[in-house]
């Protein structure tokens, strides 16, 4: 079990990280939805000290590491531990996908150079890559991008793989070749903890759902009972506002009303894009 203890976060006077406490079981799949502008992102960004937390701590099972802690020992540690897939990919443009991957062996694991050149072919065999290890970022698309870059977290065999909105970047005919390497990932029993506004992914493959609004966890449970059986007004708000008849099958309009008449004194939201 990973254990986020008590994360907040603020940009200035702006609080965007208020106290944040989520477990993650391992060889499970968390996926986080929510509104943009939510702190989702800046929660995982905190978590691999991309971004220092006011407060906070992460426990892998050997103890608290405070997540405002600016040792190096520290921030390695943790690092150590943790795969993290970016929105935009954040490959190297300069060297080779068989480079990419293999280069964190080499630099951060201490690997010999066949070694690491052996695990990088093997993950970029595991995510369909393997064929196109001599090229260049450059020439690759948008999905081709993605898929070297979950190579490369995955080479480094974390014990959380961190994905940030890893479809966000794509056009629309490249996120299912992308979502079908995450889902066989999660198959196979890797540990995730997804920021996605891909609620079919997120209801079809995660364990369990967060919602996350303001800086905070509203709602969190199973995805057939987040999805279909909302307890808090503010996550049947957002989950009407989806129009994908694919995700929200189960869903009936006279439970929204349900739900917020029953909770009519708790504090609602708007929602952006």
């Amino acid at each position: 079990m990973i254990r986020i203890r008590g994360v907040r976060k603020s940009f200035e006077s702006q609080l965007v990280l208020d106290g944040v406490d989520l477990d993650i079981p391992e060889r499970s799949v968390v996926s986080i939805i929510g509104p943009s502008g939510s702190g989702k992102s800046t929660l995982l960004r905190t978590i691999d000290f991309l971004e220092t937390a006011n407060a906070g701590t992460i426990d892998f099972g050997e103890g608290p590491v405070s997540l405002t802690s600016t040792k190096p020992k520290d921030i390695a540690s943790v690092r150590a531990k943790i795969g993290f897939v970016f929105q935009n990919y954040n490959l190297f443009l300069n060297r080779t996908v068989l480079d990419n991957v293999a280069i964190g062996l080499i630099h951060a694991k201490g690997k010999g150079r066949k070694e690491a050149v052996r695990i990088a072919y093997d993950e970029l065999d595991r995510v369909g890559m393997a064929g196109f290890a001599d090229r260049y970022p450059s020439k690759l698309s948008g999905g081709q991008q993605q898929r070297v870059a979950i190579a490369r977290a995955i080479a480094m065999d974390p014990e959380l793989l961190v994905l940030d909105e890893p479809t966000s970047a794509l056009d629309p005919e490249m996120v299912d070749g992308v979502l079908a390497v995450i889902k066989s990932l999660a198959d196979s029993g890797t540990t995730m903890l997804m920021v996605t506004h891909e609620m079919r992914f997120a209801r079809n493959a995660s364990d369990q759902v967060v919602f996350f609004e303001g800086g905070n966890i509203v709602e969190q449970g199973k995805p057939e009972h987040v999805f279909s059986h909302p307890n808090e007004p503010r996550t049947a708000r957002f989950l009407s506002s989806i129009h994908d008849v694919n995700v929200l099958d189960d869903w009936k309009p006279e439970e929204l009303v349900t739900i917020q008449q029953t909770h009519s004194k708790s504090p609602t939201s708007e929602f952006s894009n």
